[in-house]
């Protein structure tokens, strides 16, 4: 078990699971590089080793039948077109309250993992209210998100959060290097310099994302030195801004991504949050 990155976490939910108080639905955030997935089927592992040995094997293989995994590749609408369309659908949320109305096949947890939740279309995400809303015995629900800030208020506020850094900084490509050393200056500018930058920065063919990406990971850094989980030299922003500047470039990276947001107004909206 020592090889686990998260121990603190992890010994947090031993202690509530000991405690017999574990919460009916979690969401694990944090960003892809936390390797949450592998997290969570060490937690089920552990909710039901009570009950069963269980094999590694089996729920690594996804084949232990007292788990779910629900992810969007799976969704009607990605395999009738042949491609993820990078969506949960409602189907699956049905599949999983109808996974959850069967008894434990071990006579322990019912547990189900969902992958990228903000994937869940509205309608999916309804439909999911009303099982978060009504949790049958022991059941153990695991949302795992990057992005978690784009969920339903409703949704994000039925799960217990529990929070993941990776344990180390983020080590930046030659190509993102340069997209930084470009940027950080303009940051400490007046208004008139950033709008000139965001101007005049080519923000086509998907280099809008690759800049947001490379700010957010770059404030990440910044935010895990703050906290002490890695050296670093420190910045001049508190904790809280640098968790709100996080959250921004978040929810504008999701809506360049996802609309036809313009990009310059975007990062024009980041460079005055800075």
């Amino acid at each position: 078990m020592h090889h686990m990155e998260h121990e603190k976490q992890f010994k947090f939910l031993k202690n509530k699971l000991e405690a017999n108080q574990l919460a009916h639905s979690y969401l694990f955030s944090g960003p892809q590089e936390a390797n949450l997935l592998s997290f969570a089927k060490e937690f089920i592992k552990l909710v039901n080793s009570k009950t069963i040995a269980t094999s590694d094997v089996a729920i690594e293989k996804e084949n232990y039948p007292d788990l779910l995994t629900v992810k969007s590749a799976n969704s009607e609408s990605s395999i009738k077109n042949e491609k993820d369309m990078m969506e949960i659908d409602v189907g699956q949320v049905r599949q999983v309250n109808n996974f959850l109305s069967y008894k434990s096949y071990y006579g322990g947890y019912k547990t189900v993992i969902m992958e990228n939740a903000e994937r869940m279309n509205t309608q999916a995400q309804n439909s999911f209210l009303k099982t978060l809303e009504e949790p049958k015995g022991n059941t153990v629900i695991i949302l795992i998100s990057s992005k978690a800030e784009t969920l339903l208020p409703t949704i994000f506020s039925r799960c217990q959060t529990i929070k993941f850094y990776p344990s180390q900084k983020y080590a930046f490509s030659k190509q993102q290097q340069g997209i930084l050393q470009n940027i950080l200056p303009v940051i400490n500018q007046d208004l008139a310099e950033k709008f000139l930058f965001a101007k005049n920065v080519n923000l086509e063919n998907g280099n809008a994302i690759e800049i947001l990406e490379v700010l957010q990971r770059h404030f990440r850094n910044l935010l895990l030195i703050k906290i002490g989980v890695v050296k670093g030299e420190e910045s001049k922003y508190s904790i809280e801004k640098l968790k709100k500047i996080l959250r921004l470039i978040e929810t504008i990276s999701h809506q360049v991504a996802t609309t036809n947001a313009s990009s310059k107004l975007a990062l024009e909206i980041i460079l005055l949050e800075l």
